[in-house]
């Protein structure tokens, strides 16, 4: 059986080095000596548990404290250790009428996956009512969902059924929600993202409060999402100070997203994009735009948010900033969609955790194909 840790804490005492505190999925012992790896493959071999004189303990005393020999000379990435580091599992949405069956718009996706890992299927309807319904592959251990998005709190309880199961979602409930929601990560890139006020009660009146003191262009949306392809009637606000136009697009947002609206309404900045053209249904500008996949501390992929076979080409500089925004991230699986500003400049668009962050332009295979480094 593949044990699974996750990293809760790092800290570092003087003359010891660095104490890694972990909890752990599987109900087996954990012994000096033992080999774990993380996620991009590196190697570490428990030197010490607890008080450094115990070998062992048992599943009812953690989380607890170990040091680990970086065998590879790297600290973890990521927070995320292993004992099998081939062993991946992935989960889907089931079709709604065909149990066995996943979903059809991950259909692609899942036929993929399955040439190499274990693939199970679950009901998204039926977890909406709190109930766990699987189908498909037999899962246990670190597994990575690909599905629908659901608000934190229903993500919490996904979470926490499947760890019932023995089977360890690769980012927590506190992860998801921080990379989910734009409130979660504004404030650690607020420097590198466009300009953002927002509210928690997810009604027009709020929202319209915020706006006193703003002028000039504003997209609106929640926590979540906009309804960008809705452009000119419940997304965009050409000059906020407009409070007849103003109140009209809130409006119609709020109203439109209904149940489906995620914490709150967010006021954001427009900024002016390098266009590329006009989407082809809804007529909403297009910019050049990139969807980066960040599995622990590594760039998976970076591909054109808009452009099929449209070739990636940033300067060195820009690979620098890309490796900055990385390096914030505290979360296994996470997507950064980045755009390019008139004046040339990058910055930051959203945030998502990569479990429910789509394709876009990227094909499943190449994205399975790149998605683990130690695939054989």
């Amino acid at each position: 059986m593949q044990e699974v840790y996750r990293v809760e804490e790092r800290f570092t005492v003087s003359n010891v080095g660095t104490i890694y505190t972990i909890g752990k999925l599987c109900e087996n012992e954990i012994w000096v000596g033992d080999i774990l790896y993380d996620l991009q493959g590196n190697r570490f071999k428990i030197k010490a548990i607890e008080s450094f004189t115990r070998v062992k303990t048992k599943i009812d005393e953690l989380p607890l404290n170990v040091m680990l020999e970086l065998l590879d000379n790297i600290d973890v990435q990521g927070n995320i250790l292993v004992s099998n580091p081939d062993k991946l599992n992935f989960i889907f949405c089931n079709h709604p009428l065909y149990q066995k069956q996943v979903d059809e718009d991950y259909e692609e996706e899942y036929n993929v996956a399955k040439l190499k890992y274990s693939c199970g299927l679950f009901s998204y309807e039926d977890l909406q009512m709190g109930k766990l319904s699987m189908y498909g592959d037999e899962i246990s251990g670190l597994t990575i969902y690909r599905g629908w998005m659901m608000k934190p709190e229903m993500y919490r309880t996904f979470y926490e059924k499947l760890k019932e199961k023995g089977i360890l979602l690769i980012n927590s409930p506190t992860e998801y929600e921080k990379y989910h929601t734009l409130p979660g990560w504004y404030d650690d890139f607020a420097e590198d993202t466009a300009k953002s006020v927002w509210e928690n009660q997810g009604t027009v009146e709020s929202a319209l409060a915020m706006t006193k003191d703003l002028e000039g262009p504003y997209i609106v949306k929640d926590y979540v999402k906009s309804r960008k392809h809705e452009w000119y009637d419940a997304c965009f606000i050409s000059n906020i100070a407009n409070k007849e136009n103003t109140e009209n697009v809130i409006s119609n947002f709020v109203e439109r997203q209904g149940t489906n609206l995620v914490g709150g309404v967010v006021l954001r900045q427009f900024v002016n994009l390098k266009s590329i053209g006009f989407h082809e249904k809804s007529g909403m500008p297009i910019s050049e735009e990139y969807r980066i996949f960040v599995l622990a501390g590594r760039v998976v992929i970076i591909d054109d948010y808009w452009k099929a076979d449209m070739s990636v080409s940033f300067s060195e500089e820009e690979f620098k900033w890309i490796e900055s925004l990385v390096k914030k991230i505290k979360s296994n699986f996470v997507s950064i969609d980045i755009a390019r500003c008139e004046d040339g400049r990058l910055i930051v668009m959203e945030l998502g955790d990569g479990q429910v962050s789509g394709l876009q332009q990227i094909k499943p295979d190449v994205f399975y194909g790149k998605l683990v480094r130690n695939n054989n």
